[in-house]
């Protein structure tokens, strides 16, 4: 499968970037939550009483002032400038094209890829540029094959890009299943995992994106495993009633607004067969009280995650009763640095992981 080659320079690059996040990660963070709890003991006898107040105590302070642009550029820094991804796929891009428009005919032949030059993409989508990826995951035909170098970085903690998804996948409190679909596969990372635990079954991606759908299509090939990839909105599919018994997302929800998100959830309920489920991964409560709020609302801000906080204040198991289902839960989801509880601070950076369980 087609990757990145940079030269050394750009990996020396890229392998900084990843070091200097987990400085970031830690020892910065550590400073700031020490700051924190001085902030809370001189707010009151109460502390500060949400993260709103926090960010306004500690917003003028040298340190989290730096915590926060390190943040922010260490994300732009990993596109941007000579040494960025953008710059290290443009030195590639006649062979990069040839090979993706390669791989398009090959997956749309095979019967195995659809996309939809038509599709509308939804106004969320289009007009934000999520992790800060400039222009997004489906303008540019290479899209894919950076947001799949870009995961060097993403989780410093982690060497292996598809840990997490192998965790989550063996979480799942599903097996055998027939029909399983990956709603968000993005570049079939998430969905390739499941292949093994599904014996058999029918796989099928769904994503907006064409770029890294392409991309999906390569993944599946090179690993030998059949998966049927499809350009579609989530919020109305093209499947028929009742025809999987298990659906999942990875990282999915809190990206979408919250019309969207009751959308999709009235559309799976649509799509699972009785007693089939729908399983999430993704970013809520996180642990630490106050203070996790207010690391994880500013990493939205300085991120480009513009509905991850709404996601957060959403009752999403709420929503998903509302929708039709009998059960609907979340649970802790350990995505290698530990779990912890609702007021137990992390001693590093870390995405709050929850995975959500919902039962038709």
């Amino acid at each position: 499968m087609i990757e990145l080659q940079p030269d050394r320079a750009t990996l020396a690059y890229h392998d900084f970037l990843r070091r200097a996040k987990g400085f970031w990660a830690r020892e910065l963070y550590q400073a700031v939550q020490r700051d924190f709890v001085a902030g809370s003991r001189n707010a009151g006898p109460q502390g500060f009483i949400d993260a709103d107040q926090a960010e306004k105590n500690l917003a003028s302070q040298t340190r989290y002032q730096f915590f926060a642009a390190l943040e922010r550029n260490l994300q732009r820094l990993k596109y941007a400038g000579p040494r960025g991804i953008l710059a290290a796929a443009e030195a590639q891009r006649p062979r990069f094209e040839a090979v993706m428009a390669a791989s398009r005919r090959d997956g749309e032949a095979s019967g195995q890829l659809r996309l939809n030059a038509a599709l509308e993409l939804p106004q969320y989508y289009r007009s934000i540029e999520f992790h800060q990826h400039p222009g997004g995951v489906w303008r540019d035909p290479l899209a894919g094959v950076e947001y799949d170098f870009g995961r060097r970085t993403t989780m410093p903690a982690h060497i292996d890009p598809d840990e997490i998804h192998r965790r989550f996948a063996d979480a799942v409190p599903v097996r055998g299943a027939r029909r399983v679909l990956d709603v968000g596969c993005g570049t079939g990372r998430s969905t390739l995992p499941f292949a093994s635990l599904h014996p058999g079954a029918e796989l099928h991606g769904i994503d907006l994106s064409g770029p890294c759908l392409v991309r999906a299509w390569q993944r599946s090939r090179a690993a030998g495993v059949t998966v049927r990839w499809s350009q579609q909105t989530a919020e109305q599919t093209d499947f028929p009633d009742g025809y999987f018994d298990l659906i999942h997302s990875t990282f999915l929800l809190h990206e979408l607004p919250r019309e969207a998100l009751r959308r999709i959830v009235a559309e799976v309920f649509r799509l699972l067969a009785p007693g089939g489920q729908f399983v999430s991964l993704d970013f809520h409560s996180p642990p630490g009280g106050v203070f996790g709020e207010f690391i994880h609302f500013g990493h939205a801000r300085r991120n480009n995650e513009v509905f991850m906080r709404s996601f957060c204040e959403t009752d999403f198991l709420g929503l998903q009763r509302a929708a039709g289902f009998r059960v609907a839960d979340m649970r802790p989801f350990d995505d290698g640095s530990g779990i912890y509880g609702a007021e137990q601070v992390p001693p590093a950076w870390r995405f709050p992981s929850q995975m959500f369980v919902a039962m038709k």
